[in-house]
């Protein structure tokens, strides 16, 4: 009668306990969530140092959007980081427990991406949009969006492949993470702008 006992209070103890992956889940991926956003805005309203106030309005505005950019891109990094931690468990890595839990890390995943496709989007769109004047001086800089555009351009870019969610994050490293050097150089060149414009 006893071992019935613990035997129901183990069952019961991990139905509460698997029920509890995604809500426990979801407050930590908010959290990073929260903690993108608001180094994201810190970034682009820093208005008592204005680092790309000496550049025209079209320049500074696109500095504060690669400031954005690179933070935003962290977004798919962190889902693909936390779709590998919640697999981690052999067990619950290879159940689908009928909580939908394994689809919703994967929808998470696929809406970083798509969050990301399109900010990279937005931000080859406000290279586009530049004046002759400020292209000129991107010129000028050696600054370019080649490194956005090829990778916008490549095949499955920003876009889940498969369902294993470490090869996914390998393969999303390999892309993101030259951006976010080329948006680096990119940022820095707009910064060293303020002594090549005014020679």
């Amino acid at each position: 009668m006893i071992s019935v006992t613990i035997a129901l209070y183990v069952v019961v103890g991990t139905i509460i306990t698997i029920s509890l992956r995604r809500p426990l889940r979801a407050l930590v991926d908010a959290k990073h969530q929260r903690k993108n956003l608001k180094k994201a805005l810190a970034a682009a309203e820093d208005d008592c140092s204005q680092p790309f106030a000496h550049l025209s309005p079209g320049l500074a505005r696109l500095g504060q959007d690669t400031q954005v950019l690179r933070s935003l891109l962290q977004e798919p990094l962190q889902a693909a980081q936390a779709w590998c931690r919640a697999d981690d468990s052999p067990f619950l890595a290879k159940v689908d427990l009928g909580d939908g839990s394994d689809l919703d890390r994967c929808d998470d995943y696929d809406l970083a991406l798509v969050n990301a496709r399109q900010a990279v989007w937005d931000w080859v769109s406000s290279v586009a949009s530049l004046s002759e004047q400020d292209r000129a001086t991107l010129d000028e800089l050696g600054l370019s969006d080649r490194e956005a555009r090829e990778l916008l351009a490549a095949r499955d870019a920003f876009s889940r492949v498969s369902r294993a969610p470490k090869r996914e994050l390998e393969r999303l490293e390999s892309q993101v993470k030259p951006l976010l050097a080329a948006l680096a150089y990119f940022e820095a060149g707009l910064l060293r702008a303020r002594v090549a414009i005014y020679r």
